[in-house]
């Protein structure tokens, strides 16, 4: 009988794991900080589940808004002690709310008016790009004859 080897499947890289412990026991430790951008990044992570667009940056660009609009709050709970009744009481305070969605918000704004934007100058750029391509290959021809387009 020939001994059935078995094959090695791919698993998570240690780094990656070393990663997520290191991450779970820093949200343990900050625990107060872990809730309060947990409850403010809710549209972060609603943008990450449902983006299927490639190459799916919906969730970088509302994100980081969102992030912008949390920073804030996360100041004042560690001005005023970096504690779990703080970070509740931050969370149930409505202007704490607005700010981070709202960005959030933005951070739709821009993702849908300012890619269709620059994908607008882009494709302009190609097409003047390839008009002086048309032009140059023109006077080339003009220039040493058909026998050169070809």
């Amino acid at each position: 009988m020939a001994a059935v080897q078995e094959q090695k499947k791919p698993g998570m890289p240690w780094r990656v794991k070393f990663a997520i412990l290191t991450l779970l026991i820093a949200a343990g430790v900050f625990f107060p900080s872990t809730l309060l951008f947990c409850g403010c990044l809710i549209p972060t992570f609603v943008a990450a589940l449902i983006d299927n667009a490639q190459p799916r940056t919906a969730w970088l660009t509302v994100g980081c808004m969102n992030f912008a609009g949390t920073v804030p709050s996360w100041l004042s709970l560690l001005e005023n002690g970096h504690r779990l009744d703080q970070s509740f009481e931050l969370l149930m305070q409505a202007s704490t709310l607005i700010l981070a969605y709202g960005a959030a918000g933005v951070g739709w704004l821009i993702y849908f008016n300012i890619t269709p934007f620059v994908a607008g100058l882009l494709v302009m750029r190609n097409e003047k790009r390839l008009k002086d391509i048309e032009k140059r290959q023109t006077a080339l021809v003009a220039k040493w004859g058909r026998d050169v387009a070809q």
